[in-house]
Formats: C-alpha cells, sequence, structure tokens
C-alpha cells in the first residue's frame, strides 16, 4: 500500500502542476476578458462624449447666429435714429434697440453656459481617451504574455499527461477510478497528509483509531471521515504535499 501511495502522490503532483498551467491561462484569459469590457465602456462613454459635444458647438453655432442677427437689427435701429420723426417713433425704435439688446445679452449668457459644458464634455472625453488607451494597452500587453507562454504550458500539460498515463499503470484500476472521483470533486486534491492526527486536506482533526490504523498500516486506503480524501501519514514518504488547500 505504501508504493500505491507513492504512486497516487505523483500522479497528483503531475495534476497539480497541470491544473496550475490552466489557472494561469484561466487568470489571464479572465483579466483579458475585464480589461476589454473595460475598454469596451469606455469607449461607448468617449464615442458619447463625442456626440454631445457635437450637439453642444451644433448649438454655439447656432446661438453665434442669434447674436449675428440681434446685433445687426441694433445697427439697423441705431441707422435709422436719424430718420425719426416723433417721440412715438423714437419709444418704438427704442423698445426694439431694447428688446434686440436684451436678446444678445441673454444669448452671450446662454453662450457661456454651453461652452462650460463644452468644457466639462471635453474633459470627460478626454478622460475616456486616456483610460481607453491604457484598457486597450494592458488587453494587448497581457493577450501578448498568455501568446508567449502557451507553449510552456502545452509542454508541461502534454508532458505531465504521458507521465501520468506510465504512473497510473502501476497501480490497480479501481484505485485510479477512486482518486480521480475523490479528486474532481475536492479541488483538485485527492490525496491529503495526516499530521499530528489532523488531515491536511481540510484541516480536521480525525479520530484517533483512524489515525492508529494508518500509522500501524492497513492494506486499503483509508480516507478522511470528512473530506474524504485519500490519508497518508507524516511517515509515508511523500514530498511535496505538506501544503494542501481546505475542503
Amino acid at each position: 500500500m505504501l508504493e500505491t501511495i507513492r504512486v497516487l502522490e505523483e500522479i497528483q503532483r503531475l495534476d497539480l502542476e497541470i491544473a496550475a498551467t490552466e489557472e494561469e491561462e484561466k487568470r489571464y484569459l479572465l483579466d483579458i476578458e475585464i480589461a476589454d469590457a473595460r475598454a469596451a465602456a469606455l469607449a461607448g462613454t468617449r464615442d458619447k462624449a463625442s456626440a454631445e459635444m457635437g450637439d453642444i458647438n451644433t448649438r454655439i453655432r447656432d446661438i453665434d447666429e442669434e447674436i449675428r442677427k440681434c446685433g445687426e437689427r441694433v445697427q439697423k435701429d441705431e441707422k435709422r435714429l436719424g430718420e425719426i420723426k416723433n417721440d412715438r417713433e423714437l419709444k418704438a425704435l427704442n423698445k426694439e434697440m431694447t428688446t434686440a439688446n436684451k436678446a444678445v445679452k441673454q444669448h452671450e449668457e446662454e453662450k457661456e453656459r454651453v461652452v462650460a459644458r463644452l468644457a466639462e464634455k471635453k474633459t470627460a472625453h478626454d478622460a475616456a481617451v486616456a483610460a481607453l488607451g491604457d484598457a486597450t494597452g494592458l488587453s494587448e500587453r497581457l493577450s501578448g504574455e498568455m501568446a508567449s507562454k502557451k507553449p510552456a504550458w502545452e509542454e508541461i500539460r502534454q508532458k505531465d499527461a504521458a507521465l501520468k498515463e506510465t504512473e497510473k499503470s502501476r497501480i490497480s484500476p479501481q484505485i485510479f477510478k477512486k482518486y480521480e472521483s475523490i479528486r474532481s470533486k475536492r479541488g483538485g486534491i485527492g490525496l491529503a497528509k495526516v499530521v499530528n492526527e489532523t488531515c491536511h486536506g481540510c484541516f480536521i482533526h480525525i479520530p484517533p483509531q483512524v489515525y492508529i490504523m494508518l500509522k500501524r498500516g492497513v492494506s486499503e486506503l483509508m480516507t478522511c471521515p470528512h473530506c474524504h480524501r485519500i490519508l497518508y501519514t507524516e511517515a509515508d514518504p511523500a514530498p511535496g504535499t505538506n501544503s494542501q488547500p481546505g475542503a
């Protein structure tokens, strides 16, 4: 049974090495997905700001045209002053000029507000453009890193898969099937070391009688009553498994 434990430990080491490459690739894919999603959101913010800036600029041009028209009206009225014949005409002309000047002032005040809004939108637009560049750059950098690492990942997976097949042939199919079943349900860890009567798969104390049987050595595999991983004791030479994740 000790030899079986040694084989299982080697199989688990290979499984963990393969899983490490898969997890690293998943992290890259997730980070790229997050960066791309952020870039898409920022592109939307940029485009929205651009559209709003276009609308504001159109409004500014309209206001300028209104100011120009009012100014022309005032100039015409001023030229007519010399043609005034009586107080009634003077009052009417003054009223027109006052109305036109008031309109000019209102348009100029509106233009100030609109120009301020344009400045705000430009600030938001420029910030979105800068952040978009960062997000796009991050996505491209991560994609490049992942592409450069992928051959090494594939090499590890192929090598370890072949070694696993070799190790698998050294134990019974039933034991291998049991290990695989436990591993698939327990976060990729099917084998757990027992130290000081504690399972290092779930870090819960095992019953004393189970620990005693493990120390004595038994002809069949024993599993943790809590996390159900296959157990071996600190007396068993299984290097590299002192730190294992919890249940």
